[in-house]
């Protein structure tokens, strides 16, 4: 491979070379020892990539891969056939690969989504730490069964397609035939767990467009206001909110406002009450289901049962639950009623607040 504007990183057999960051505090270092380390100004290190042998060499290109050789000058390690949460053009996502989101656009540390090529060639999307089952997933390309390692593909016009081991071209995600003059397009999953394809348009105000996304429905993604708390759309803008009795939590999603000590009083009086939740989706995780022809009964069942905290009651089902509840969603749509255990004595309201244009729930 070649690229304009080549950059080599080297090392003499017993000396470092380095590239020392814009603010300072920093530096990328390869070792006389062969491995590629972070440096900090303390001289702590932090090893980035784990190769099998020394590394002799490193090159940037211009197509944004990244490559590290040995001492006959093979490749041993290139960033395209080892993504994070971005396909740059002439990049593939390999078959069984995955791409996780961020968790901000600041924090590039691993988030909460993922996008995996799958075996069975389907580009599926589920929150991480789930299994790899359609119950899970919130976006697929319905392309399972179309040809063995099937990946995808991203070209310099803006092609984003699925391909098989044949060549052949088994999905089309964007058209292509976007104008390549001073522009360069990538596909990233962005923090709010959506792939999208970007253009950035390489000129003096280095404008930015969405090209194409998976889905315009930013509710779509499991899992995005996180646990016990779910995603409401509201005109263009989502907010999340918390269960009745629940307040936001440090972690994301939100916990429990009052004591969980005894299920009963001394004198068998319950210390609960039933609040309910229209119109929403959640995970099924019911540890018991009940045949009950009122939302009613569902919710005594509920109130009598220790074990539990909440209850979905859907067309004569009433399905037990325990905490917490995960992926909420808010669809007028749906017919669940979804009955939330509560402490009777202290409930506190909750009110809605708006920071940086995402609604959230303070006590």
């Amino acid at each position: 491979m070649t690229g304009i504007g080549e950059f080599n990183l080297k090392r003499n057999t017993s000396e470092d070379c380095c590239l020392d960051s814009d603010q300072g505090n920093v530096t990328l270092l390869l070792t006389g020892g062969g491995r590629l380390v972070l440096q900090s100004t303390d001289g702590e290190e932090t090893s980035i990539i784990d190769t099998h042998e020394p590394i002799t060499k490193a090159s940037m290109f211009d197509s944004g891969n990244f490559l590290l050789y040995n001492s006959d000058q093979k490749i041993i390690w290139q960033s395209f056939r080892n993504p994070t949460n971005t396909i740059l053009p002439g990049q593939s996502l390999l078959a069984g690969k995955e791409l996780f989101s961020s968790v901000s656009e600041t924090n590039q540390s691993t988030g909460i989504f993922r996008l995996k090529m799958q075996n069975d060639g389907n580009l599926v999307q589920y929150p991480k730490d789930t299994p790899d089952e359609a119950a899970y997933s919130y976006y697929s390309s319905f392309t399972d069964k179309r040809g063995e390692n099937v990946s995808l593909n991203l070209d310099v016009d803006g092609h984003l397609y699925l391909v098989n081991s044949t060549g052949f071209v088994i999905k089309d995600l964007t058209p292509g035939g976007y104008s390549i003059e001073g522009t360069i397009y990538l596909m990233k999953i962005d923090t709010d767990g959506i792939f999208r394809l970007y253009s950035f348009k390489l000129n003096q105000n280095s404008s930015v467009s969405i090209v194409w996304a998976s889905s315009v429905d930013k509710c779509s993604s499991k899992g995005l206001c996180g646990l016990n708390r779910y995603c409401v759309k509201n005109d263009r803008d989502i907010y999340g909110q918390c269960l009745p009795g629940f307040l936001v939590s440090g972690e994301g999603g939100c916990q429990k406002n009052f004591s969980t000590e005894n299920c009963e009083s001394k004198d068998g009086n319950i210390k609960y009450t039933i609040d309910r939740v229209a119109n929403t989706t959640w995970e099924d995780a019911s540890y018991s289901i009940l045949s009950l022809p009122t939302e009613e009964e569902c919710e005594n069942a509920c109130l009598e049962d220790c074990s539990c905290e909440a209850a979905m009651f859907k067309d004569g089902e009433c399905r037990k639950q325990k905490l917490p509840l995960r992926f909420g969603i808010k669809l007028e749509s749906e017919s669940n009623l979804a009955l939330i255990k509560v402490g009777v004595s202290n409930f506190a309201e909750i009110e809605f607040t708006i920071i940086k244009g995402f609604q959230v729930k303070f006590n």
